[in-house]
């Protein structure tokens, strides 16, 4: 059973794990993207603190809480940044 409130749809968007202001940044690639969450795949997913900003390649920002986590993915709940 699906336990999301709204459907994720695949993706293949690059996107950035910004860290410190930027001062780290980890690659990824969001596999699946709804209004309030997605699935990022990227090395070292455990390393990834368990909030963090997303910059998606399109340019869009959001602030992320990790909700799930395995090896190499992870699932974020995501919130737009003031602005965006």
């Amino acid at each position: 059973m699906e336990a999301r409130q709204t459907p994720r749809r695949r993706t293949f968007i690059g996107g950035k794990i910004l860290l410190n202001g930027g001062a780290s940044v980890f690659d990824c690639t969001v596999k699946d993207l709804s209004t309030g969450g997605a699935r990022l795949s990227l090395d070292g997913a455990l390393a990834v603190p368990s909030e963090f900003e997303l910059l998606l390649s399109d340019g869009r920002m959001f602030h992320c809480a990790v909700k799930w986590r395995r090896l190499n993915t992870l699932g974020v709940s995501t919130l737009p940044k003031e602005g965006s």
